[in-house]
Parts: structure tokens; sequence; C-alpha cells
């Protein structure tokens, strides 16, 4: 009879803890829902974890499309007459496939201070999230981790 105590006393303590740890998840899942402004409101949390993964896709994106264009902004003040079209069809290369990419690494490797520098020179427009959003942290970044694994990334 103590044995049969015991087993279900440890059952309890699993369900409560799986219990409390799923509430947690639900906790982080919908305030980074709210700090992302992804609707919440009736989504399962397998639907909430898709749509934040989605909307924080989206945020990247614009980020490089706005980082893209700023980069050619100061391009464009620095070499007037530029022809932007012709810049954003790519790279200009040799026609051999090993030289291409020698050429790709050394045109990548170049700029790589140069591009820190001018970021930071943005920096300060960098939108962040708002600032309820830090408490996503305390919460662990372990379970947000396990919420992008969820959707297989």
């Amino acid at each position: 009879m103590v044995e049969t105590t015991s087993t279900t006393e440890a059952l309890q303590k699993s369900l409560d803890t799986e219990a409390s740890d799923r509430s947690a998840l639900e906790a982080v899942v919908t305030s980074a829902c709210e700090g992302l402004g992804v609707s919440v409101s009736g989504s399962s949390l397998w639907s909430r974890v898709e749509a934040l993964y989605s909307r924080a896709g989206e945020r990247m994106r614009e980020a490089l499309h706005a980082g893209v264009k700023k980069a050619l902004a100061v391009v464009s003040s620095h070499y007037a007459g530029i022809d932007l079209p012709a810049v954003c069809e790519g790279y200009v290369l040799p026609d051999d496939e090993t030289e291409a990419q020698e050429e790709v690494q050394r045109l990548e490797d170049a700029p790589a201070a140069p591009g820190d520098a001018l970021a930071a020179f943005f920096d300060d427009e960098a939108e962040l999230p708002p600032s309820g959003f830090k408490d996503l942290r305390t919460q662990g970044s372990r379970t947000l981790s396990f919420l992008f694994s969820l959707c297989g990334y």
C-alpha cells in the first residue's frame, strides 16, 4: 500500500510539473505574441508558435530590406550618378565558376569592418521590441528555443 501511495504521489507530482510547464510555456508564447503584435485570441498554442515564427521572419526581412536601402542611400550619397538598378542586379563576376566563387568571397570579406561601422552609425534607428518584451528573457531563452524547435527550426 505504501508503494502504491508513493507511486501515485510521484505521478501526481509529474503531472503537476507538466501542467505548470505548459502554463509557463503558454504565458511566454502569449507574452511574445503580444510583444510582436501577433493575434492570440482563440488560437492553439501550436498556431501561436507558428504565427510567432512567421512574424519573426517578417521582422527579419523588414530589417534586411531597410538595411539594404540605407546602404544604397549611403553609397548613392558618395557616388553621384551611380546606376542603382545595375547595382541591384547583383555581382559582376567572371564566367569561370571557381573564379566567380573566389571573387564573391573576396567581395563579401572586404566590407566586413566598414559594414560594421556603417551599421553602428544607424544603431539608434533600430526598432526594438516594447520594453515589456524583456520579461521573456527572465522566463528563459530555452523556452523560446523550444518554441522554435516545435516548428522544426
